[in-house]
């Protein structure tokens, strides 16, 4: 073999070594991935997984510890039942004689002291009768009747108070229609079909329609919303339940899709011109608005990333972010100097950076380096709580918005037809909102049957 055939042939050799090394770095990265999520799984504290898949551990908190004791603080002012001044009933304990000597002591008071129970009275349903009169007209013999409400359409019907009771315990307390019609039956003695409480749903979900234009226009004007879905079953099949919300309003709607489908049927995000908060799914990214991410699910994916593969950039960003958000949140009117919103975003790259320069193209992204070319793709949006006032530190609003939905299903487990779960939808909403203006809810409800919903006046 010639020299130039020898150095052809260790040539050949070498590309086959590089392409057999590539493989096996890349095998070799697999494994590391699978080996870590096997020591380190992800749960609550440290992903998006939700607590009820949780594995027989405590999952780490993201809040820090505080130096208080349990239980009431210093200076806590304790609450008790206490009397009234005008009471309902009056039971009198009178005495007639004497316990010492036994005299009769006649009808004369000198005076009293007293105790009060507050209970609830025996609970039935009462009927109220309608009576439509006729009368005969003395002069031309035409017999005339009297005019019902137009409410009292049907010969025998349901009150608002009852239907409004029925829906609160539906969409409020999240009991599936054969528990709510025990409920009632064990309070009142009157059993209520499910087909009637399927009706008062509907009745109450379409008297919200105008209720429905009225906040998409609020929200409209809210200079922030926060965005979210969670998946709901329908059927035994996957669908979705979204929210747009603010401080004062929460608007739900369910739709069979999950992305850009779904937001605009909704009818609300496609006008919207303020700063929109959300966990970085990408159909949001599509609305022409201001954007803001969600640093608390960012900090999830920073602790898993640091305990699986003990990453000191994760820590060391997760920690980044923590300081500034307890800083923004001591200001109390947190108007931080645009000086610090430098300090902080050189930092955040600073650390970022090294990790994105030393990947390599040649290989699949690790978890960890995906997470850091997302932290590096959206670092404006990230710290976007520092450099506006107004805008909030994680999406918390609407995830809490959609708590409700999650113990819905766990309660009362799947929805039968779509269109209901756009009833419970609707109706979920109007009781989100009444909930946050500090309102009273089946006194809300009622009014919603009487065609008279509440109107939040301002958006937040």
């Amino acid at each position: 073999m010639t020299d130039k055939q020898l150095i052809k042939q260790l040539l050949k050799d070498f590309e086959v070594l590089k392409k057999e090394n590539i493989q096996l770095r890349l095998r070799l990265t697999e494994l590391e991935e699978r080996l870590a999520k096997y020591e380190n799984p992800k749960n609550s504290g440290n992903s998006s997984v939700p607590p009820s898949q949780d594995p027989f551990r405590k999952p780490k908190s993201l809040r820090g510890r505080s130096n208080k004791l349990q239980g009431g603080q210093q200076g806590h002012k304790g609450s008790k039942l206490k009397m009234v001044d005008s009471p309902d009933v009056i039971v009198v304990h009178d005495v007639s004689h004497c316990s010492c000597c036994g005299n009769a002591l006649g009808e004369s008071t000198e005076g009293y002291d007293a105790r009060q129970v507050f209970d609830i009275p025996p609970i039935t349903i009462q009927v109220t009768e309608h009576r439509r009169l006729s009368k005969s007209c003395g002069l031309c013999g035409k017999q005339n009747k009297g005019a019902f409400p137009s409410a009292l359409a049907q010969e025998a019907q349901y009150g608002n108070t009852l239907k409004s009771l029925c829906v609160y315990l539906q969409n409020y307390q999240m009991l599936p229609y054969a528990r709510c019609s025990e409920f009632i039956a064990d309070l009142t003695g009157h059993c209520i079909s499910t087909g009637s409480l399927s009706n008062f749903q509907e009745q109450c979900a379409n008297n919200l329609q105008g209720y429905q234009q009225h906040i998409k226009q609020q929200l409209l004007q809210s200079d922030i919303l926060h965005a979210d879905e969670t998946g709901i079953r329908l059927n035994g099949k996957n669908s979705w339940m979204h929210v747009i919300s603010n401080k004062t309003i929460s608007f739900f709607a369910h739709h069979l899709n999950r992305g850009k489908q779904a937001m605009g049927d909704m009818g609300i995000l496609e006008n919207y011109k303020g700063t929109l908060v959300h966990d970085r799914f990408s159909s949001y990214f599509s609305y022409q608005c201001n954007h803001s991410l969600c640093n608390a699910h960012i900090l999830r994916d920073l602790i898993y990333i640091e305990e699986a593969f003990g990453a000191k950039w994760a820590k060391q960003i997760k920690e980044l972010l923590i300081k500034a958000k307890n800083k923004k949140d001591k200001e109390r009117n947190p108007n931080l100097k645009a000086s610090y919103y430098s300090r902080i975003f050189k930092q955040y790259v600073n650390i970022i950076r090294p990790v994105i320069k030393g990947y390599d193209k040649k290989f699949k992204k690790t978890d960890e380096q995906r997470l850091a070319f997302a932290l590096e793709k959206h670092k404006y949006l990230f710290l976007k709580f520092i450099e506006q006032a107004h805008v909030p530190f994680d999406n918390n609003q609407a995830e809490r918005d959609l708590r409700m939905i999650k113990v819905k299903q766990k309660v009362s487990g799947c929805f039968r037809s779509q269109t209901h779960a756009q009833y419970f939808a609707s109706i979920r909403g109007y009781i989100s909102t009444i909930k946050k203006n500090k309102l009273r809810v089946l006194e809300n409800l009622k009014k919603a049957f009487q065609q008279k919903p509440f109107l939040p006046i301002t958006a937040e």
